[in-house]
């Protein structure tokens, strides 16, 4: 599952993304050039050349640690926190293009 940030979007959409995967593997939530925020599964580790393709991307999720699935998208809190800082940092980066979850 991928999420446009250029089309309305809502913490319920961001609750979805997060349950579209499981939580037996790494994950990092990254957001493309052209907007689409995404979960990479990170069981491949990224090129530097890919890497600099990204507009942004939040730390590495490692498994187990619920960052994804099922209880991460019932966590009102994470969800609502992951939607600020994507609203805050898309399409203008405020810092740096690594993003804490936590």
């Amino acid at each position: 599952m991928a999420l446009d940030l250029k089309t309305p979007w809502t913490t319920a959409d961001v609750s979805a993304l997060l349950a579209s995967v499981a939580d037996d593997r790494s994950w990092r939530l990254e957001v493309s050039s052209e907007g689409i925020a995404r979960l990479n599964d990170l069981t491949v580790v990224p090129t530097a050349d890919y890497e600099d393709g990204l507009h942004c991307f939040f730390e590495i999720w490692d498994e187990g640690t619920d960052f994804v699935g099922p209880g991460a998208a019932s966590d009102t809190a994470l969800c609502r926190k992951l939607e600020r800082l994507l609203r805050e940092n898309y399409p203008v980066l405020q810092g740096a293009r690594t993003l804490s979850a936590i």
